[in-house]
């Protein structure tokens, strides 16, 4: 079975993505920090799927975290939605979006080359 890891997997278009990977007979194993999500939609995806959801609370800019992430579970495939998006937020604070945005997908790159 294909595992695909989904960042910002608890994020609104994560989620949906999530139910429509599981239905395709995909194995999930979704990945957020609940910076701008909640833990509250595991379950709402556990009661629509009816599987539980195989999930880490990790953050894509944490380089160690997702390096150990890859070292214990064999991913086929990434789709990655794990960013900042709010466009007023993002013109005040332009820097940590960078850093966020761009960091974080430069991590997750560096690492699925590795692995």
């Amino acid at each position: 079975m294909t595992t695909v890891l989904l960042t910002g997997a608890t994020g609104y278009i994560g989620s949906h993505t999530w139910l429509v990977l599981q239905a395709a007979g995909m194995q999930v194993l979704g990945l957020d920090n609940f910076s701008n999500s909640s833990p509250g939609v595991l379950n709402r995806i556990e009661r629509l799927s009816g599987q539980r959801p195989q999930f880490e609370m990790l953050d894509v800019c944490d380089h160690a975290a997702l390096w150990r992430l890859f070292d214990r579970h064999h991913i086929d495939a990434v789709v990655h939605f794990a960013a900042f998006k709010a466009v007023g937020e993002s013109t005040r604070e332009p820097l940590r979006y960078f850093a966020n945005n761009v960091g974080g997908l430069l991590n997750l790159c560096d690492v699925m080359q590795t692995h």
